[in-house]
């Protein structure tokens, strides 16, 4: 089941005044309409750049569980991935999102 959907390149890294900025993308997973988060762990994520304008630029996405308001709100690291700053490098990154957001789902 695939919830993730990073925005396109051009989301994360546009110009102003004739140089590069970029977007963070972040997002959560699993929360409830009426209960949001104050009694499940949730699946959290975070995509982007490094080194923007660089050799060693790059998309840099990670992932961690945020328990509930109930159990303290504590952050839990889950894993990082770097992939190539372009449209590829986003689809190997979402992917990754997605296998780790249901490895998340069947201990939880």
């Amino acid at each position: 089941m695939t919830q993730i959907k990073i925005p396109p390149y051009n989301w994360f890294i546009n110009k102003s005044d004739n140089k590069p900025v970029t977007n963070v993308y972040t997002g959560s997973c699993d929360t409830e309409a009426k209960k949001g988060t104050t009694h499940k762990t949730t699946f959290n994520y975070k995509v982007y750049v490094v080194d923007v304008g660089t050799e060693t630029e790059k998309f840099v996405a990670e992932c961690y569980s945020i328990t509930s308001l109930n159990d303290g709100y504590k952050k839990e690291e889950i894993g990082t991935k770097d992939a190539t700053c372009s449209d590829d490098g986003l689809i190997v990154l979402n992917e990754w999102l997605n296998e780790e957001h249901n490895k998340f789902l069947e201990n939880w």
